[in-house]
């Protein structure tokens, strides 16, 4: 079908690549977001995320930005202490691409934006959506700056707190999991052994970041609604840190100074029932299915639903008909990883072993497996 003109509502994973798929396609797209930056640390693209990356022609620029692990994300699992847990690794595909790259999240969205650009999309910042209404041959929008314009289609790619989401699926509410994750980036190689750090009921990843810095990430109780500022948070992830004897987690508690910035946001999660799209305007990433990192797989199942939905739209003569096709290919698959995440999260707050843990990690990943 010819999709016209397309107004993607979000700058993020989601959005950018989707500005890039639909431009591979030969569908011009305008994308809009509040800010033209990108905040974050690092990000683990693993299994499929891969192969979207080599589909939208970013691969090697991701490579040459990020690094290639040779196996999973979740291949090497250590107890508090440091010893090496006996948990199996999650399968994962054998496509001949790299099995997952880590990437600083700033450099995949400059990758991303500069894909989208290239293949025709048109950024403008500053203004989101304020209300839309359509009728059976498009979409009349009203910006937040007063402006208005007439679309074929909107999609909200504008994450947890959408506010496509919010006018289209005015019920659909994330759930705050009583959790806040904290993210830091250290200007330093990692100073000891990376990988997954397990206590009863804690878990911190630390992971090398190209450009000699690491990463470093875990999650901590907060009240719902709290504002936590910089010196909290710094107390509460070397208060995590403490609780891990290894000499990685240990050095690292100990070079954590009050200069260094701290990353918080609230872990809340949402999987809007189906359908996600009314008519002609769709919801996909965060804005449609926002998870914990339990299962390092949301920006990988952002990424997924772009170029899905970029395929179908290309493929199908109606857009009720490439909006059925899409929803049938993705609700269950992104469903696997919303469930198994906010699972896992619950797994680790009762104190459940980590071996029950990595069997459902596997169990998912497994599913995951399968082409998009």
């Amino acid at each position: 079908m010819s999709a016209g003109r397309v107004l993607i509502v979000g700058a993020g994973i989601a959005g950018t690549s989707l500005g890039a798929a639909l431009g591979h396609h030969g569908i011009s797209s305008e994308v809009i977001d509040l800010d033209d930056h990108t905040d974050g640390a690092h990000i683990g693209l693993t299994n499929r995320a891969v192969d979207v990356l080599a589909e939208l022609g970013v691969l090697d620029a991701a490579v040459e930005a990020g690094t290639v692990m040779s196996g999973s994300v979740f291949g090497r699992m250590f107890l508090a202490t440091g010893e090496p847990l006996p948990v199996p690794p999650p399968p994962r595909t054998d496509t001949g691409l790299p099995a997952s790259v880590g990437i600083y999240r700033p450099e995949l969205a400059r990758i991303l934006v500069d894909a989208a650009k290239a293949a025709g999309a048109v950024f403008r910042y500053g203004l989101s959506v304020e209300s839309f209404h359509q009728d059976s041959a498009g979409v009349d929008v009203t910006f937040t700056d007063g402006s208005t314009g007439r679309y074929d289609l909107v999609v909200g790619a504008d994450g947890v707190r959408s506010k496509v989401r919010e006018l289209l699926h005015p019920k659909a509410r994330p759930r705050y999991t009583g959790v806040v994750a904290l993210r830091w980036m250290l200007d330093e190689e990692p100073p000891g052994q990376p990988g997954f750090y397990n206590s009863q009921t804690e878990m911190v990843a630390i992971a090398p970041v190209k450009g000699g810095r690491t990463y470093v990430a875990t999650g901590a109780p907060s009240p719902e609604g709290h504002r936590v500022d910089q010196r909290e948070a710094r107390a509460m992830l070397r208060d995590v840190l403490s609780r891990f004897p290894a000499p990685a987690p240990t050095a690292l508690r100990e070079k954590l100074s009050d200069h260094h910035t701290v990353l918080v946001h609230p872990y809340e999660w949402i999987l809007v029932p189906e359908p996600w799209y009314r008519g002609r305007v769709m919801l996909i990433g965060d804005a449609a299915h926002a998870t914990t990192a339990h299962l390092s797989s949301g920006g990988g199942m952002a990424l997924e639903d772009a170029v899905v939905l970029a395929q179908e739209l290309a493929e199908a003569d109606t857009v009720e008909r490439a909006f059925a096709a899409f929803m049938k290919r993705r609700f269950a698959r992104v469903k696997v990883v919303v469930d198994a995440s906010v699972r896992l999260l619950e797994m680790h707050q009762a104190g459940e072993s980590p071996m029950a843990m990595g069997a459902l990690r596997t169990q998912a990943t497994t599913a995951l497996i399968d082409p998009y």
